[in-house]
Parts: structure tokens; sequence; C-alpha cells
């Protein structure tokens, strides 16, 4: 399995396979990242790939392929606030955490970690050959309350950096998540992607024209 020719390090073999390593056997993983890693990983496990309002009739034509080749991928557009509620996500995919400052970084984890299921997983796929960055995004898993943190480089140039959602009682305490805002909040996860569209009302609609 490789990516599209324009994806890059993080498009090659080494470093998809790596990912889905860890990804195998959990759930369902929403991506939010290039639309290519969502189609990618669909090919093996049940995906949601979450896009921006001003990619949507992209993401339709995506969504129409998806189907077509009988992969599991939700498309799913997002505004500011993510569609994710809070302790209902098996996994998240992200990238490019590197090029955020600290600050910004912090922010961001602090956003997604409340959204994972107890034991959730989440993985950050870098373009980085700076120890000292390798060393930054570790340490910003460890400030987030992450457990079970591990990085690894499957290929010269990138880095993978893996953690677990923390207990739910601490994402309480750490996030100051209320216990009422995760019956109420949409959710764009569920035990599999199949049935996910038919459950979110903002999921793509591949009959649009």
């Amino acid at each position: 399995m490789r990516g599209p020719l324009f994806s890059g390090p993080l498009g090659s073999a080494s470093v998809l396979e790596a990912i889905l390593r860890r990804l195998r056997g959990v759930g369902t993983t929403v991506v939010i990242g290039p639309s290519w890693l969502g189609d990618t990983l669909s090919a093996e496990i049940p995906t949601v790939l979450l896009v921006e309002p001003e990619e949507r009739q992209r993401a339709r034509r995506l969504a129409r392929r998806a189907r077509a080749a009988g992969r599991r991928l939700a498309v799913v557009v997002a505004g500011v606030e993510l569609p994710l509620a809070p302790g209902t996500v098996d996994a998240l995919v992200i990238e490019n955490v590197a090029a955020l400052d600290t600050a910004e970084s912090t922010e961001w984890l602090a956003t997604l970690i409340p959204t994972l299921r107890d034991d959730g997983r989440l993985i950050a796929a870098d373009v980085t050959e700076d120890p000292a960055e390798e060393a930054r995004l570790a340490s910003l898993w460890l400030g987030a309350a992450l457990t079970h943190i591990t990085q690894e480089r499957p290929r010269d140039g990138v880095v993978l950096t893996a953690g677990r959602a923390p207990s739910p009682s601490i994402v309480r305490t750490r996030f100051e998540i209320g216990a009422d805002l995760a019956a109420t909040a949409p959710s764009a996860s569920s035990a599999a992607a199949s049935s996910l569209a038919d459950e979110v009302s903002f999921t793509i609609d591949v009959t649009e024209s």
C-alpha cells in the first residue's frame, strides 16, 4: 500500500503500514489531515475523514470513488467546531503537529483528547528529521496526560508519535468536560463507518451533483 505520488514521505509503504499496525482491530479511525490519507487507510480499516467546507466538492468525488471501490470511508464536513462527541472516538490520526508552536499544539491536543474513548488512540504523523522536534512532540504527548506513549521512525524524515487516552476521570478533571456534554453533542464516530453515513446529517451525500 502506498499513497499517491504527491503524498511525499508520509505516503510511503513503510509509513502507512506503521500507522495501520497501530490501528487494526481498534475500531473506526477519524482522520484529520489530507484526503488521500483517509482514502488510503480506508482500504483496510473503517475510516471517517473530516474535511473543511471549502473542500466539499472534492470530498464528494472522493466519497463516490470510495463507495464504488467498496472502501469503508465516510467523509464529513467539519467547521470550526469538531463534530466529535466526548468519549466516542476509537482512534484519531492527525498530521503536521510539528508545524504548530507549543501553545497551539497544546490547545489542539486539549480539543482532541476529550473526544477519545477510554483507551482510544491518538497518532500524529510528522515530516521532520530534527531530533529536538521529535523530543518536543513526545513532551507534548506527556504533557497532555496520554499514556502508552511511543515514537517510531518508519523511514527517514518521518516520525510517528502515538499514545492512548487517559482515564475518563483524568479527562474530566484535566480538560473540564461536563458529563452531560457527551450525551448531547453530535458525533462523527460510531462502531462502523458504514453505519455512520446514515446517522450523521453532515456526512457528504454522494448522490448530490
